[in-house]
Order: structure tokens, then C-alpha cells, then sequence
């Protein structure tokens, strides 16, 4: 049971002093010991102790400051009095403008009720604070009618109408005050509160207000937060807790949030790393995963959201959703970098990571578009549930749109009997990330802006709208802008994809990179590369980006030399003036551009040629990629496919170069 000691000057009113121990009582129950303690009794050098202190009054306040009683002045709450709000309907009956004598036990208590009065918004009549001291002048004399609360013994004889409105109830933010210095911020002593608002008059009703709307907030959320099977802790940005969950009380094995030491328990490296989500922790022999969310108010943080998930519980979920193919295994801490134009995307990827608003992360291709949207979704709330990638250009329009929003029993030809649930369903509560999305038709465009706009999707073959709880992240290395002025990619839907866009810059503008990524691609076999090599691979410009950095890894680790034409140094940003360097570029473009799903588009080689200040007509690439095709160098994919290097054209890009391919 917490102690509070009330202050007063004196022990001369006995009844009121009661009536406030009582009042307060009402309120706190069987929670506090309330004792009183009266200054004139105090002797100087005595220290006064308690959980809490209520003076009554600001000249109490100051004194027991200025006193020395009480050793830590922060346990000191100046008691405010508001009058009941019964009184308020007699005191309106009083006519406009009347005179009106306020009497209590002194002249300081006459005023301070006056005070409060005026706070309530009583006005309509002339409030005179009474002193005895002043009653042989006859100034009262006039005076027909008094106020007092429970002090009609001190009226003057003349007053004809005494309206007693009883003694003054302790107001509502001392109460509060008192209930969240001592921490008892539980359900009956609100329910007390509650009760107390309604029974004084006081000005600041935005207060009260306020009050019960938190209130009724946090009863909500601590009873979701209660039934959920998650850890849940807030703290401040001292890591001192402000909120824990049942389960998270459970897990500390503790009574009481205010026992849990969570530095105990958790490593303080781990409470302050940007890094620590799904991090395997143990706590009095079980094991949790971890996941840390900054709270921020601006720019500045305020406190962190802890989660702790029982690690049976985490791999059952997982499990599913790896059957399905439905996670995301990489995070922040897997992107290799030393760079600063890295450093910055990351940390704007982490800020955007909190939220949950649409992403579009922008970059050349082979940069880690899906590495940085994977590390944004395990870094998010959503870490949990789904994470489904779809590679827009891979697919034709009518499946890719059957295969995103699903389909109804014999919606198409060949459609399944049953339909079936499309991605973005089976994403609910998780995020789809849609690469290539500058790849799509203006058709599924439409869609997706309706999609993307009310959250809802409908099935081909059905006229049921789904509601769905998804978050979307996607990427493109297309100028998006200039496929908007050239009209073929809407504008309202690119605008509703920008909304927190991530740039990664590639490889060739952040070349201190190039090294840590090299490092960790051949492992071991790093020890072998020379300083010349190094020298080469930094002179390289990269424009397959850091897929072609692996692909060369790949190669060395294998040959244990660099691929011919990156020691030869034949691949630049120079002019072109021959056919067969026009040809070469394009054939080492597809072969940086090869993945085990698919190659490359010719829009996107048109753009990479661009980049290296080769423009050439569609046509003409056209011509170039049947003849390679016919020479066996490469393979064109049907669709969206793209294409792809054989093995015969990796051959050929090792060779010494001839007069025709």
C-alpha cells in the first residue's frame, strides 16, 4: 500500500480536513494510507516521509519546498479544489450582477474558492471574497447574500441568505496527478475517477475530456494486447518501461510490469542495434524471437515497441509460409555496403520501413531491388505474416492478372474447377512486392490503381469485391517519368507508387563497394585477386551492377582469372563506331542480365545501350538478337521470358575478339 501525507497549515478546520481524507479515500481506496500532517507541528530540521505529498494550497506548496521537509521535491503535488457540481445549479439561481460574499475559514481560502468559481465559469455575479478582518468597517453591510462551503458559522449576522454548497471536493488533475506519480493507473481507480469527473465543476472540461477518450483508447488496445499471444512492452528512450502485456509479464515471470529489468535480460547491444529484428534471444531458459520498433514524434525518437514471440510459435508460422514460398530471409544487416550513398538509402529504407505507406524502390538492373524490399518488410510489423514477390515482366498480361487477383471456378479456359486465391489474398496482412512493375500492361494498370486505392480486389469471372490488408513495396529500373510523358504508364498510378520512393544507386557511382561485395562473394579464394585485379575490377563501370560483379565472382572462383573482357577493358562508356562493338555490348549486356527465371527485355537492353550512349531503333536490336540467336549465342524467350546467354555465347565473350559473330 503507498503512503501519502496531506499538508496542511493547521488542524483548526477538523471537518474539512476529514472531508478531504474521505474524499480521496472514495477514489483510492484500499491502494493508499492517507495521514495528515500539519506545519505548525513540523520542527525544522524534521524530514517528512511518504510515496507522495499533497499540499493543500499554493502557499503550503511553496513552503514545504522552500522548507526543506521533503527531501525529492518531484513527490510534491499542490492540491486544487473544484466545487461539487450540485452547487452549481443554486449558485445560477442567483439574479445578474448581485452582490456576493464568499466566507470560508480564512481570508486566503475565501479567495481561493472565489478563484475557482470564476474557473468554473460563474460570472454572471460580483464575488467578494470575505476577511473577518475587515467586518468592523461595515463594507459587507450591504450584502444580502453569502456563499460558503460548510462554513455558515463564520458568516456575518447580517446576511440574510446563506447558500451552503458544502465543502470543496479535491479537484480531478490533483487525482490524476496522484494516480500516475504512484503508478496506479489500474481499473477501479479509473472507474473512481470517472465517477469524480461528473460530481465537480471545473474549467478545463478539454481535460476531462481528453481523460476519459485516452482512457477508453488504452482499454481497447490493452485488451487486444492482453489476449495476444506476442510479448508486447513499450518503453521510453531509457528502455524504462512504460507498458507490458500479460504475456510479456508472463515471460519476465514477474507480477508487476514495474519488476521487469529487461537490461537483465536482454543484451544492451541488442536493446540499441538498428539491426535486431527477428533476433533469437533467450529469456530464464525459453526462446524468443525479438523485434524492436522505434517510436518517433518528428525527428526525434520517443520510445521503442519490443516484441517477443515464442520461437515454436514463430516456426510453426514460418514453416507454412515456407511451403508456400511466402517469406522474405533477408534484412538489413545482409545488404554489403561501405559506401555512403548506400548508408543513406538503408537508413531512409528503415525510416519507410515503420510506416505503411506504398514503396517504389528505383535502380538499374542487378542493384538488390529485392534484397532492399525484403529487408523493408522484416523490418515492418508485418514481419510475420507473408511476404510474396511477383515478377511483373516474367509473366504474359492474362495470367500474370489471374495469377495476382485470382480466379473463379471456370472463369477462363483451363481455369481450375475449384478457382483459385490469388497472391495478392494470399498476401492479406503482409506485403507484395511487384518487381518490374514499369513492365505492365495499361491494362492491369487500371486494376492495380483501384487496388492500390481501395484495397479491395476482385477475382476474373467474379462481382465480388475482396477486401485485402496488404502492403505494397515495388520496383523498376525504368524512367517512369518518361514512360508518363510518353503515355504509356499512367500518372495517377505512378503517382500513387512514388509515395516513399528508395533509390539504390548502382554500382558504378558507389565503387567503394566494390571490394566488401567482392570479399564476400569469393570467400576464400578473395586472397588470390591481385592488386592489378583490383585495379581493373575498379576502372569497370558495371552496368549489369552487382549481379554482374557475382557473375565475375562465379567466373574466378572457378578459372581463378577475370573474364577477358574485363581485363581487356573493351567495355566502356566510349563511342561506338562499329557494328561488332555494338553487337559485343549487347551480347555482355545479356549475359549480365541472365538469371536462373529469366533474361532481359528488349525495352530494358534499348535502356541499358541508351545508358551507354549507344541509340539504336528497336529494329535494328531487333536484327542483331535474331543473329545471335541463329549463331547459337544466345536464347529469346516467348513473353515475358526475355533473353538469355547460352553457354556457347560465355564462350565466346572469353575469346579474342573477331570480324563477325
Amino acid at each position: 500500500m503507498k503512503q501519502v501525507t496531506i499538508i496542511y497549515r493547521n488542524c483548526n478546520n477538523p471537518n474539512a480536513i476529514n472531508f478531504i481524507k474521505n474524499n480521496l479515500e472514495e477514489v483510492f481506496g484500499e491502494y493508499i494510507a492517507f495521514s495528515n500532517c500539519y506545519l505548525c507541528d513540523v520542527k525544522p530540521e524534521e524530514k517528512l516521509k511518504a510515496d507522495a505529498f499533497l499540499a493543500l494550497g499554493e502557499d503550503i506548496f511553496q513552503r514545504v519546498k522552500e522548507s526543506g521537509y521533503v527531501d525529492d521535491f518531484s513527490k510534491i503535488i499542490k492540491m486544487n479544489r473544484s466545487p461539487d457540481r450540485i452547487a452549481l445549479n443554486k449558485i445560477s439561481e442567483i439574479p445578474l450582477n448581485t452582490n456576493v460574499l464568499i466566507v470560508n475559514d480564512s481570508y486566503e481560502s475565501s479567495l481561493d474558492t472565489t478563484y475557482s468559481f470564476y474557473e468554473a465559469g460563474i460570472g454572471h455575479i460580483n464575488m467578494i471574497p470575505y476577511d473577518s478582518a475587515l467586518e468592523h468597517t461595515g463594507i459587507y453591510d450591504k450584502i444580502e447574500i453569502a456563499i460558503t462551503p460548510a462554513e455558515a458559522h463564520l458568516v456575518p449576522v447580517q446576511i440574510k441568505e446563506i447558500i451552503d454548497i458544502g465543502y470543496r471536493k479535491v479537484s480531478f488533475d490533483t487525482m490524476f496527478k496522484l494516480m500516475k506519480m504512484l503508478d496506479l493507473d489500474i481499473g477501479i481507480i479509473n472507474r473512481n475517477l470517472f465517477r469524480h469527473i461528473h460530481s465537480v465543476v471545473e474549467s478545463n472540461t478539454a481535460f476531462h475530456a481528453n481523460y476519459v477518450y485516452g482512457y477508453l483508447k488504452s482499454e481497447m488496445l490493452s485488451h487486444m494486447a492482453s489476449s495476444s499471444k506476442i510479448g508486447m512492452i513499450l518503453v521510453d528512450q531509457f528502455f524504462q518501461i512504460v507498458y507490458a502485456n500479460d504475456k510479456a509479464i508472463q515471460i519476465f515471470q514477474e507480477d508487476d510490469k514495474n519488476k521487469i529489468q529487461i537490461e537483465k535480460y536482454i543484451d544492451p547491444a541488442i536493446l540499441s542495434s538498428d539491426d535486431a529484428q527477428n533476433m533469437p534471444i533467450n529469456i530464464l531458459n525459453s526462446n524468443y524471437y525479438y523485434d524492436r520498433f522505434a517510436i518517433t514524434l518528428m525527428d526525434e525518437i520517443a520510445g521503442y515497441y519490443i516484441t517477443l514471440q515464442d520461437e515454436a510459435d514463430v516456426a510453426l508460422s514460418n514453416n507454412t509460409l515456407r511451403q508456400k514460398g511466402f517469406f522474405a530471409k533477408h534484412q538489413f544487416r545482409d545488404i554489403i555496403h561501405t559506401s555512403a550513398d548506400m548508408d543513406k538509402a538503408i537508413d531512409i529504407a528503415r525510416q519507410i520501413a515503420l510506416t505503411n505507406h506504398t514503396v517504389l524502390i528505383r535502380g538499374e538492373s542487378g542493384t538488390g531491388k529485392e534484397l532492399m524490399a525484403q529487408s523493408i518488410h522484416n523490418a515492418s510489423y508485418r514481419n510475420k505474416f507473408p511476404f510474396v514477390a511477383v515478377n511483373c515482366a516474367a509473366l504474359p498480361d492474362n495470367l500474370l492478372e489471374s495469377e495476382l487477383f485470382g480466379y473463379e471456378a471456370g472463369a477462363f479456359t483451363g481455369a481450375h474447377t475449384k478457382g483459385k486465391v490469388g497472391l495478392f489474398e494470399q498476401a492479406n496482412h503482409g506485403t507484395i512486392f511487384l518487381d518490374e512493375i514499369g513492365d505492365i500492361s495499361p491494362k492491369l494498370q487500371s486494376r492495380l490503381l483501384r487496388t492500390i486505392q481501395e484495397h479491395q480486389i476482385m477475382r476474373v469471372g467474379s462481382d465480388r469485391m475482396i477486401e485485402i490488408d496488404v502492403r505494397f513495396i515495388t520496383a523498376t529500373n525504368r524512367n517512369l517519368e518518361q514512360a508518363v510523358r510518353e503515355g504509356t504508364f499512367r500518372s495517377d498510378l505512378f503517382f500513387r507508387l512514388n509515395v516513399l520512393p528508395v533509390v539504390i544507386p548502382p554500382l558504378r557511382k558507389r565503387k567503394d563497394d566494390i571490394l566488401v561485395l567482392l570479399q564476400y562473394f569469393l570467400g576464400g579464394d578473395f586472397k588470390n585477386i591481385t592488386a592489378q585485379d583490383l585495379t581493373l575490377l575498379s576502372k569497370y563501370d558495371w552496368p549489369g551492377n552487382i549481379r554482374e560483379l557475382e557473375n565475375v565472382a562465379t567466373y574466378y572462383k572457378t578459372l581463378l582469372s577475370l573474364p577477358e573482357y574485363i581485363t581487356e577493358q573493351r567495355f566502356t562508356d566510349a563511342a561506338f563506331t562499329t557494328e561488332v562493338d555494338i553487337q559485343e555490348t549487347v551480347l555482355k549486356l545479356i549475359y549480365s542480365n541472365t538469371a536462373l527465371s529469366h533474361g532481359i527485355g528488349r525495352s530494358n537492353l534499348l535502356q541499358q545501350l541508351e545508358q551507354k550512349g549507344i541509340s539504336i531503333s528497336d529494329g535494328k536490336l531487333r536484327n542483331i538478337l535474331d543473329q545471335m540467336q541463329t549463331a547459337g549465342l544466345i536464347e529469346i524467350g516467348k513473353g515475358r521470358y526475355g533473353t538469355r546467354i547460352t553457354e556457347k555465347g560465355k564462350f565466346h565473350l572469353n575469346t579474342p575478339p573477331t570480324n563477325n559473330l
